[in-house]
């Protein structure tokens, strides 16, 4: 299994403003008294659309501690409360972010030390891709008596979107400063991805069999956790911001819908038949994005053993041998494996996801007459059944993994989900593959010869 380091981008830095008191002495810049950071944001090459670049970052949200301020210090119990909570910021025409409110975000005097925290995209639009209603911010922050202080700011039960095209990228940054020092130059907000990023191609030069591809699941990624803030100001950077994501992994998919095209890997065809010219089978919904791993998480064994916290890559197949007829899903269904059906138009894209029910088509899983489905004399209705490869994995923050599978000698197994778990799917079921690891790394670090040893 080969892996490379590939340049993709340096950190994520953002021009903002800020919240709060009066104008403090020193900070008598190009806004005058308000807060604001410097921004510097390269070129990066977008994989999926909600991947945040320097053309779509328009906002970001910040919340700022002040634990100078002993008006925010409960005195009986030292915790502190922010300065402000939460403001979300948006990109003017110079290119600077300034808060949405009405009253300017000021220094509250020349020397106090402000820390912040900054994230991206806002909590509003990450609920209604996960529907979680525990989805909060908890701030413990407390100052002790002889002065000292702990920032202690999370968000709790951060959640990864089932689907694969629901999901959301997620960047966090943190800075401090003081008027006297930044009030004319400004702060940067150095962001970083917080998430793993997982994208799977396929290729293969059978002389047996030709595949067509409608969708992709990764098994057991992990899917939500807790973040810290506080994290990003140690020296350690990300590198602890998950925690209390233990035992809570499950599977992210993505079935091709309405409008997109299924992949093919064909060999006669001369379609993704060899490994420089693998295509993705992600659909439209591009890269998995995965809360990143604490450890490496061990891939499924296969038959005989449970999948249960163990690693593995499942992808919606059907198989088709030389002579034209489809193999897999198995002809009778002998086997009993869940088939999932697709409607495909004359134009050869997907019209609908249907549901086999006593031989009937139904849009839903219900045999529920206002969900029957009669396909037309130009629809064609395929099935696909699900093929698991093992892979073991440590996925870490900010990275983005591409995998190529091959196809030449194999097929897989069958889905821990089906009746038969790990049962080699006709002959062989071995399917090799490689990653490819693109680091954001600041561009005067980048190295395209680096390769990293095999794990």
């Amino acid at each position: 299994m080969k892996t490379y380091i590939y340049s993709a981008v340096a950190g994520i830095l953002v021009l903002a403003s800020c919240s709060q008191e009066g104008p403090g002495a020193g900070a008598a810049g190009e806004y005058g008294d308000r807060i604001y950071f410097r921004s510097y944001l390269p070129t990066v090459t977008k994989t999926r659309a909600g991947i945040i670049s320097k053309e779509n970052l328009s906002e970001c949200q910040v919340t700022g501690f002040n634990p100078d301020d002993e008006n925010r210090i409960d005195s009986e119990t030292g915790k502190i409360e922010p300065l402000f909570g939460d403001i979300r910021y948006e990109k003017d025409a110079a290119g600077h972010f300034i808060p949405n409110e009405t009253d300017a975000c000021t220094w509250p005097d020349s020397q106090s030390t402000l820390h912040f925290f900054a994230y991206y995209p806002s909590a509003e639009s990450m609920r209604e891709k996960i529907d979680s209603e525990k989805f909060k911010f908890v701030n413990n922050s407390k100052k002790a008596e002889d002065d000292t202080y702990a920032l202690e700011y999370r968000l709790e039960n951060f959640k990864v979107a089932q689907d694969i095209a629901d999901q959301v990228d997620f960047i966090a940054a943190y800075s401090n400063g003081t008027a006297q020092k930044n009030g004319r130059s400004g702060i940067d907000l150095n962001f970083s991805h917080q998430l793993a990023r997982v994208e799977i191609s396929a290729w293969g030069e059978s002389n047996k069999y030709d595949f067509e591809i409608a969708g992709v699941r990764i098994g057991n990624a992990f899917t939500e956790g807790d973040f810290s803030f506080s994290s990003l100001m140690s020296e350690s950077g990300g590198d602890a911001a998950w925690q209390n994501t233990e035992g809570k992994q499950s599977p992210v998919e993505h079935i091709f819908s309405k409008g997109e095209s299924t992949v093919m890997v064909s060999k006669t065809g001369e379609i993704a038949s060899s490994s420089g010219n693998a295509a993705s089978i992600m659909g439209n919904s591009g890269p998995a994005m995965v809360i990143p791993m604490a450890g490496k998480i061990e891939a499924w064994e296969g038959k005989g053993y449970s999948a249960a916290g163990k690693l593995y890559f499942s992808v919606l197949l059907r198989v088709i041998n030389k002579d034209g007829d489809t193999v897999y899903p198995y002809p009778n269904d002998k086997a009993g494996i869940p088939v999932v059906y697709l409607a495909f138009g004359e134009e050869g894209t997907i019209k609908e996801r249907l549901y086999l029910k006593d031989g009937e088509y139904y849009t839903q899983d219900s045999e529920n007459e206002e969900y029957k489905y009669t396909p037309s004399d130009t629809e064609e209705v395929r099935g696909f059944c699900w093929a698991s490869l093992p892979v073991a994995a440590k996925w870490e923050a900010g990275k983005i993994y591409t995998y190529k599978l091959n196809y030449t000698n194999g097929i897989g197994w069958q889905d821990p989900k089906d009746p038969n778990p790990g049962e080699p799917i006709i002959e062989r079921g071995s399917v090799p593959f490689e990653v490819d690891v693109a680091e954001w790394l600041p561009a005067e670090d980048y190295d395209s010869d680096i390769e990293v040893p095999k794990k």
